[in-house]
């Protein structure tokens, strides 16, 4: 290089570099500005700027703040329904999320936009397990939130206000008073059984604040007393801060609930109005709508002479629902759905006649207090008596190991057991594998080493051998129930001698392949009118009422029409309990305790099909009290 260009080059490099620094220092300015303001930010504190103000400033951040402004700005487009643009950034978010934080903000994110989207249960789900140990203030108190509104949706309100009993120590002044009174307007809707179960775990996690909230929501619902247990209280509790949310009610005399105030069956036949107890919000609102549609089309069937109100029974206690019902000019109520609901109902003091729609244990009976449901123990105890009116003295139980198999063991035994026979032989399966090896033990084989034909209890042994089964119930899908069939048969060899096999209304299927139908031949079948064509005309009604419906909620239709068809025929049915009349659920008829009995219609397949020809209706058994 010349000396000339050396000289023109250094004058030029000089400038150049100052001009990169002039860049840089007016570069560092404005990344400064920025950083003064989001490092003031947190990806889940308020939400001080739209979605474009935190967009425009991603690209200006320090690196460490980039995540936190696309928090920020995904959470603003949620909030204001900007689902395509959320979804966006969540995509780019999920390729960036490294660190434990930073994935919780995500599932943070995704819970929040699946809630705004009506599906709080997949929300819920998406937060559940999250670890809230390593996460800062603002993330914890946003999670707390979130959780208690997602909860709210499902109608669980008192897990709700749990989740605000722990944010409360993030918590102060103002916003700390409006949490405080929140909490104590989800616990005053809570049932009494929800509230316990909740203080004992309250107080087993050693949560004594929690415990203080829950027992003083029992307190509010006591019916007596409330002034020394609210004094016992305060003593136990001297700081909570639900102090002065509760004053307690004078004591009055106490009145008979509904349980113990037997005056006689009060005449149903010219009720009008009737108010229904469903669960019209949380998870049982849909087979609840099923219901409903079933009561309001016999209510139509018979010129609407009911008025019916409807009351959802998740939406304040038990109490005041009746109190609110009768104000309102209630002549009889039908409901509610769920058990501890009725436990409830069944210890407060309603005036008029009520139709619950579940059923207790040890069922307590009044003159107006009648119980209709469609309990596995009430179907187990029907099959149990078709099985022993068939001359089975030694019947087989092949139940699932879930809390449905042991309810289904429960009715078949308490009714077995009142025929002096003892317990009925049970297999409990969890696996196919297990199944055959329970099978295997039970039929007389050895584990592991049967070979067809070897079955000698079953087709050979005397008749006063315990072991001998004459007979197999199962709790299963029509398709198990025919693999079920399959692996006896083959055990069984060339034995003539078979088992009787029943079935109930879980393995009542349609549109079944024609082997797994054939596989299923001889078998009998006991279930509802409804459900087994005996009443064409009522079933298109149903379908067309319901036509996304599924099986169970279809059977809930029924017991709703039934429940309807009752009410101006339950006094004259209970001071006759030899008098039916035909439902949809079965023949109806109901017992002087007032429990109301729906037979069972029974059937068999025949050629890969259900006869159209029922075997005789098996009547319907009260369970014995336990």
């Amino acid at each position: 290089m010349s000396r000339v260009n050396k000289l023109r080059t250094v004058p030029y490099f000089w400038w150049l570099f100052a001009i990169v620094l002039l860049l840089s220092g007016c570069a560092a300015e404005n990344r400064n500005d920025s950083n003064d303001d989001s490092t003031a930010l947190n990806a889940f504190g308020p939400l001080t700027h739209n979605s474009q103000w935190y967009l425009t400033h991603i690209n200006d951040t320090a690196p460490e703040n980039r995540f936190a402004l696309q928090v920020l700005a995904t959470r603003r487009l949620i909030a204001d329904g900007d689902a395509s643009q959320a979804n966006a950034i969540q995509q780019q978010l999920a390729r960036e999320a490294t660190t434990p934080r930073q994935k919780v903000a995500l599932r943070l994110l995704n819970a929040l936009q699946l809630g705004k989207q009506g599906q709080s249960s997949k929300a819920l789900n998406r937060i559940a397990g999250i670890d809230l140990r390593p996460l800062d203030s603002n993330t914890v108190q946003f999670y707390y939130r979130l959780q208690s509104d997602l909860l709210l949706k499902t109608g669980q309100k008192t897990a709700a206000a749990n989740s605000l009993i722990s944010l409360d120590p993030y918590l102060n002044g103002e916003s700390a008073s409006k949490n405080h009174q929140q909490i104590w307007s989800l616990l005053q809707a809570g049932d009494a059984t929800t509230l316990k179960t909740y203080t004992n775990a309250a107080n087993r996690m050693k949560r004594e604040k929690a415990a203080g909230w829950f027992e003083l929501a029992q307190i509010s619902q006591s019916s007596q007393d409330q002034a020394k247990q609210y004094a016992d209280w305060q003593k136990r509790h001297p700081e909570h801060p639900a102090i002065g949310l509760f004053t307690p009610a004078a004591d009055t005399p106490k009145q008979p609930t509904i349980a113990e105030n037997n005056q006689g069956v009060a005449d149903t036949t010219q009720i009008q109005k009737v108010a229904v107890l469903l669960p019209l919000s949380g998870k049982l609102a849909g087979p609840a709508g099923a219901l409903k549609t079933g009561l309001e089309q016999a209510n139509q069937a018979t010129g609407n002479k009911l008025t019916l109100s409807y009351y959802d029974e998740n939406s304040q206690s038990m109490p005041e629902l009746l109190a609110r019902a009768e104000k309102e000019g209630a002549q009889l109520i039908i409901g509610p759905l769920q058990k501890n609901k009725v436990e409830q109902l069944v210890a407060s003091h309603a005036s008029v006649p009520v139709l619950a729609l579940n059923q207790l244990d040890g069922q307590p009976a009044a003159d107006n207090l009648y119980y209709f449901s469609l309990s596995p123990e009430a179907e187990a105890a029907q099959i149990a008596q078709k099985i022993h009116e068939d001359g089975m003295q030694h019947p087989l139980l092949l139940l699932p190991s879930n809390a449905l198999g042991e309810r289904t063991a429960a009715g078949f035994n308490n009714y077995w057991q009142s025929l002096d026979l003892g317990d009925a032989a049970i297999a409990k399966f969890r696996s196919r594998d297990e199944l055959l090896s329970l099978l295997n033990q039970k039929l007389g084989g050895k584990v592991g080493s049967l070979q067809a034909g070897q079955v000698q209890s079953l087709a050979n042994d005397p008749a006063n051998d315990p072991n001998r089964v004459d007979s197999i119930y199962m709790l299963a899908s029509a398709f198990e129930a025919s693999n079920i069939k399959s692996s006896v048969d083959l055990m069984l060899g060339n034995s003539t001698v078979r088992p009787s096999y029943y079935l109930g209304s879980k393995s009542n299927s349609s549109g079944l392949k024609p082997d797994v139908a054939l596989a299923l031949n001889g078998m009998q079948l006991g279930d509802m009118p409804l459900m087994l064509n005996q009443v064409p005309d009522e079933f298109a009604k149903a379908t067309a009422a319901l036509p996304q419906a599924s099986g169970d909620q279809l059977r809930l239709y029924a017991m709703g029409h039934d429940a309807g068809a009752l009410v101006n025929q339950l006094s004259q049915l209970r001071q006759n309990p030899d008098m039916t009349i035909n439902g949809l659920t079965g023949v109806l008829h109901v017992t002087t305790d007032g429990v109301i009995l729906h037979d069972l219609i029974w059937t068999h397949y025949n050629n890969g099909q259900l006869s159209n020809e029922p075997t005789a209706a098996q009547p319907a058994v009260s369970q014995p009290a336990k």
